[in-house]
């Protein structure tokens, strides 16, 4: 690799790396393997820097599909993420306007992203959170535009049922029904 040929590497992750790192987070719900996936996709990229790839960032997004193809390939079970500490002390992260609220909905969104089987989860955030066509999913993923409406669908229906198991933290518990009220006072010993 030449000089100029690492300078433009390491301008292509200062100015990529933050929202590569979203996009791998969105196919892999533990962060730490997230950053792990996101880190052997660039050392691929790295290898085919010297030629001149017409666009590194999709070329990335795909070394990332590929990667997490083939953890899905080898583990047959989705696993489940490990929560992440809160670190207050990252001053690097712009939360946005409302931190409580946009850390809420980024749990809540790597949790029902995390309930998807493999390839229903590419499936959700490539044409839904990345806004790519049927055909440019199909091209993605490698399989055809019917296979890509299915998996939507049915990751899109997991989606909305794993919403809707979701209990309303804002309104009051339900009392259970068909209990009869006692009065303690009343109620033998």
């Amino acid at each position: 690799m030449t000089p100029t040929d690492e300078a433009a590497f390491t301008e292509f992750v200062r100015e990529h790396g933050d929202s590569l790192l979203r996009y791998a987070r969105l196919l892999v719900p533990d962060p730490a393997e997230a950053e792990d996936l996101l880190q052997v996709a660039l050392l691929r990229v790295v290898g085919h820097w010297s030629q001149q790839l017409r666009s590194p960032q999709a070329y990335t997004r795909g070394v990332l599909l590929n990667l997490v193809r083939d953890r899905a390939r080898r583990r047959h079970l989705v696993p489940v993420p490990v929560p992440e500490p809160a670190d207050p002390g990252r001053p690097d992260v712009d939360p946005g306007p409302d931190p409580a609220e946009a850390i809420s909905a980024r749990a809540r969104l790597d949790q029902v992203l995390s309930g998807l089987p493999p390839r229903q989860r590419m499936t959700v955030v490539l044409r839904v959170l990345e806004g790519l066509s049927e055909a440019e999913t199909a091209a993605a993923l490698d399989c055809s535009p019917g296979t890509v409406k299915s998996n939507l669908s049915r990751g899109l229906a997991n989606a909305r049922a794993a919403l809707e198991r979701r209990p309303d933290h804002h309104s009051p518990p339900r009392r259970p029904e068909n209990r009869p009220k006692t009065d303690p006072e009343r109620s033998p010993r």
